[in-house]
């Protein structure tokens, strides 16, 4: 017979592992069911200074293993598998892998977020060496820099807004010839000196030497280029000025049944 988990979380996130370590210490059957690895998005952190009890930071996928090692240590457990379908309206709830069927009693959603990535050569391959997602997580390593922030919606401005007082200079690269972002951003942005907008344009093409020096970008208008390069010197390291390209956040819904599911005030469900 199958096992029917009494705790069964999709996401092996921060949020995953930390529903995984408060039921298992509770004395609760639990499994974790993660694509990748331990830490999610968190694992493509090089350093992470802003989480508590790490006074010299800690990388990502070092703190996601933690994470894991200490759910584990109270009998979760982790399967790495992808999640294909839900069936939650039956009891048990079937959860649908490609490493098989699972059931559970209870299922916690903690499926996170993934960046939506501009679909530019060498993006993945430069993701840490210059690319990055997060400006809490990664902007330290650009105080006095040059960052190239692509996007026009909350999380693109609120990481231009976190840049503009930390980087030398920072370009907001949108496609279009405004902001979709709520408009308490507009004039913060518009009264920070070292802000420049890029509009009608795209990022097309990034230059690179292990690290990122430069990108290419093009107006969606008049179809001319602008291409921002940073200063290099010689030496162990490889540039003065690091371009970093930021873009929107893509939060994953999963759907139930035909459309996605719909939460009230309280945040219920219908299951």
């Amino acid at each position: 017979m199958a096992q029917i988990y009494d705790v069964l979380i999709i996401g092996g996130g921060p949020a995953g592992y930390t529903a995984a370590l408060y039921a298992a210490r509770s004395g609760l059957n639990t499994v974790v069911v993660e694509q990748l690895s331990p830490g999610g998005q968190m694992g493509l952190t090089d350093i992470i200074d802003n989480y508590p009890g790490f006074d010299e930071g800690i990388d990502g996928f070092t703190l996601g293993e933690k994470m894991h090692a200490g759910a584990e240590r109270f009998g979760a457990k982790t399967e790495l598998a992808e999640v294909f379908r839900l069936e939650l309206a039956q009891d048990p709830k079937v959860i649908e892998t490609s490493e098989g069927i699972f059931y559970g009693r209870t299922v916690i959603l903690a499926t996170g977020a993934n960046p939506r990535l501009l679909g530019i050569d060498q993006e993945q391959q430069l993701t840490g060496r210059g690319v990055h997602y997060c400006a809490a997580c990664d902007g330290m390593f650009y105080r006095g820099k040059t960052v190239v922030v692509v996007g026009g919606g909350n999380s693109a401005v609120a990481d231009a807004l976190i840049f503009s007082r930390i980087a030398k200079k920072v370009y907001l690269v949108h496609r279009r010839d405004t902001l979709r972002a709520t408009k308490v951003y507009h004039e913060q942005l518009e009264s920070a000196e070292n802000v420049e907008f890029v509009w009608n344009s795209t990022v097309c093409e990034i230059s690179a030497d292990n690290m990122v020096t430069g990108v290419k970008i093009k107006n969606t208008i008049d179809k001319h280029y602008k291409i921002i390069y940073n200063r290099k010197y010689s030496g162990l390291h490889k540039s003065v000025e690091l371009t970093i390209i930021y873009k929107r956040t893509k939060i994953y819904k999963l759907k139930i049944e035909n459309g996605d599911m719909h939460e009230n005030k309280n945040q219920k469900c219908d299951i």
